[in-house]
């Protein structure tokens, strides 16, 4: 398999906390869509454990070139190394290079809301599932406008939404 492209997404609501990403094969194809539910937790705390369950999930597919999308530029920073995490998250920023190590190509890369609203559309779903929920080779409803807009522009405009 070539690369894949992954986008994460993590939010907090009312003090509880969800996840969700989506997994996409070089042709733009979803591979997997999951969202779930975190408990009570900080924003960046759901963002960082939302990347750690998306390498986890590449992983176990048997991905081996990763590129990453995120809109937390705390988190992608800080694996990057361009900043110091927060000592909160410095466990967890353990864990995604240990999980990064995995592959045998990865990139991170940080990206603008407007841009991730892939995994952005999924934002109301992830704080109503009590379980995780997994889509295979497709998105949920909530999320297929999303992904055919996001195959078929070519330019994004800060402050737009499709939403």
């Amino acid at each position: 398999m070539d690369w894949i492209k992954i986008n994460f997404d993590g939010s907090v609501r009312r003090n509880a906390g969800s996840g969700r990403f989506i997994l996409r094969s070089d042709s733009g194809k979803p591979l997997v869509t999951v969202a779930f539910n975190l408990g009570i937790k900080s924003v960046p705390v759901a963002e960082a454990l939302t990347l750690i369950n998306s390498l986890a999930c590449a992983k176990e597919r048997g991905s081996t070139k990763i590129e990453l999308e995120g809109d937390s530029k705390l988190v992608i920073d800080g694996i990057n190394g361009t900043s110091d995490p927060p000592w909160r998250l410095l466990r967890l920023f353990h864990d995604i290079r240990k999980l990064s190590y995995s592959f045998e190509a990865i990139s991170f890369k940080h990206v603008f809301r407007e841009i991730n609203f892939v995994a952005n559309s999924l934002t109301n779903l992830g704080h109503r599932v009590e379980s995780p929920s997994i889509w295979e080779d497709c998105v949920p409803p909530e999320a297929s406008l999303a992904l055919v807009f996001d195959s078929v522009n070519s330019g994004y405009y800060r402050d737009t939404s499709i939403l």
